[in-house]
């Protein structure tokens, strides 16, 4: 380990794999507004912080005399202490019943709080608070099962389900880059209610069907400071919900509104909910504009990174979301089309996807095949995915899907849909 001695201090270089409970980080090895915490120097007594410093940082300063290390205590640190991992604990063709559970709730305290905006001009967060967790909870055990929710879209419903949506992906992003409970909790409460806002601008042109004139577009801009606006009179939201209401349309280059702030001023939350809205938006269907393909969001984003976007969250996102991300509809090589159910994050290119049409796009029994588990056990005849379709293509309705399969009741009946 090598020292480094500042005018007021003596600081360790510490690899984050030796950091242990105790130690108070004095610097990182990238700026403070790339990692989710909320002080720029501070003793770790959270495991979640802990969590997040070894999954985020390479190496941290430690502060030798604040974190009472002895010339013994320093030797000792020679052991490698591997970061958390989170593991898929719970099939996808399982959690689909819980996530859905989750999810309706969840989206139900969303329009109330939406309503509330939009008639009191302020709204409760307790309850939205408790069912974050649940969400949490959820996306711990498998992230596949509400990501695939998240691709349901309803045109009519767009501004709540756009919100409880940003906060679902935001807290996938969290847990694929590997913070704790806290900061995914923190991450979903700043992506359910980034667009709070959007319940005060005239819903004539939020609602508007063709393109916004320029005086319409500015009137919209002004949803960022209303949603300040009414997040401020809840004295009990963390600033980082606060800001990222206000800040998730400002861009890394200086370009964005409302202030024109660059990147040095944009923290963690702000950032990944900055890249959530996007996708969200791009792949959903609206009143002006219809969706666009998984694949072509991440395109843009990429595209887009280091002006707009955070290039290493982006990266982050893409390996997140994949190329076949949970309930994108896709075409097999022989011809076949189903849903990809879930995809295991070191075999992207290898999803389990359930077959809906044979190669003459006509209906046939549901059939699940596991992309992985066919390369691994040599099956002769193996599936290949060929392209990703648009959703609804063929007539495939994935919220019908979505319902047959959570109706099937566990997942032993599920599985049966394999023979």
């Amino acid at each position: 380990m090598k020292r480094k001695v500042t005018r007021s201090r003596e600081t360790v270089k510490v690899p984050t794999d030796q950091l242990k409970l105790g130690m108070h980080v004095s610097e990182l090895d990238r700026p403070w507004l790339d990692a989710p915490f909320v002080f720029q120097g501070f003793p770790v007594h959270d495991e979640d912080d802990l969590l997040a410093l070894k999954n985020i940082c390479e190496f941290v300063y430690i502060d030798v005399l604040k974190s009472g290390m002895t010339p013994d205590v320093r030797s000792a640190m020679l052991g490698r202490n591997k970061p958390k991992q989170y593991t898929i604990t719970t099939p996808v063709e399982k959690e689909i019943q819980q996530a859905n559970k989750h999810y309706q709730k969840a989206y139900g305290e969303v329009e109330n709080i939406l309503d509330s905006a939009y008639r009191d001009g302020r709204i409760d967060t307790t309850e939205i608070r408790k069912l974050i967790k649940e969400c949490v909870d959820s996306i711990e055990r498998n992230p596949s099962a509400m990501m695939w929710l998240t691709r349901i879209k309803n045109v009519d419903k767009y501004t709540a389900e756009h919100c409880l949506n940003v906060g679902i992906l935001a807290i996938a992003l969290g847990r694929h880059v590997g913070v704790g409970r806290k900061h995914m909790e923190l991450l979903g409460l700043c992506g359910m209610l980034h667009d709070v806002g959007k319940m005060k601008v005239d819903q004539t042109i939020l609602n508007k069907p063709s393109r916004l004139t320029d005086k319409e577009f500015e009137h919209m801009k002004l949803h960022v400071v209303f949603g300040r606006e009414i997040l401020v009179e809840d004295k009990t939201l963390p600033n980082e919900v606060i800001g990222a209401a206000y800040n998730h349309h400002e861009r890394l280059d200086g370009k964005g509104y409302p202030l024109g702030m660059d990147a040095s001023a944009l923290n963690f939350y702000t950032k990944v909910v900055t890249i959530v809205d996007a996708y969200d938006a791009i792949t959903s269907q609206r009143c002006y504009s219809k969706g666009n393909t998984s694949a072509t969001a991440l395109k843009i984003l990429y595209e887009n990174s280091g002006s707009q976007f955070d290039p290493k969250l982006v990266v982050k996102f893409i390996e997140c979301i994949g190329i076949y991300p949970p309930g994108a509809l896709v075409e097999m090589a022989s011809g076949e089309v189903g849903v990809v159910l879930s995809v295991e994050p070191t075999n992207r290119l290898l999803p389990k996807v359930a077959l809906l049409l044979d190669a003459d796009k006509q209906p046939m029994p549901q059939k699940i095949v596991d992309l992985k588990a066919q390369r691994e056990a040599s099956a002769e005849a193996q599936h290949r995915v060929k392209t990703v379709l648009m959703d609804g293509s063929y007539g495939l309705d994935l919220a019908e899907f979505t319902q047959h399969n959570i109706n099937l009741g566990d997942a032993a009946n599920f599985q049966q849909e394999r023979e």
